[in-house]
């Protein structure tokens, strides 16, 4: 009896640790990179020359629209590396995608190859579309 009671604690232990990692290290890979509402990524994305609207969709996601003047470098696509490499490391950058979740990575990845400035869109294109911003479709 002990020894099952032993066991159940160490398990249960073991999970709550478990959770409490995984929780820290998703708050740690965002922690780098600001996210802004579409407001705040619109009025900002507007500044300057050295500001950048990076969209990290597919061709498929991006013939469906996408925020104007937007620049493209396909996340999934197998050379987003070799893109992000040939990129001006000092301006600015706001990236965005479909709903943020290829965003944290994608914006983790510029942080290590040397992006000092990179945001993202809170919730990506979605969000952008629901508060009601425009999108530009491809001619």
């Amino acid at each position: 009896m002990k020894n099952t009671n032993s066991t159940s604690i160490i398990k249960f232990l073991f999970s709550i640790f478990f959770a409490l990692s995984f929780n820290a290290i998703q708050s740690n890979a965002q922690s780098d990179v600001k996210t802004l509402s579409a407001n705040d990524f619109e009025k900002l994305s507007k500044k300057g020359r050295k500001a950048v609207i990076l969209d990290i969709r597919t061709p498929d996601e991006v013939n469906e629209g996408h925020i104007k003047d937007a620049v493209f470098a396909d996340y999934l696509g197998g050379e987003f590396e070799s893109k992000l490499e040939s990129l001006n490391k000092k301006k600015t950058y706001y990236v965005y995608c479909r709903s943020a979740k290829r965003t944290i990575p994608a914006t983790e990845k510029m942080k290590e190859l040397g992006f000092k400035k990179v945001y993202m869109l809170e919730g990506g294109l979605n969000n952008w579309i629901n508060s009601g911003k425009e999108i530009t479709k491809p001619d």
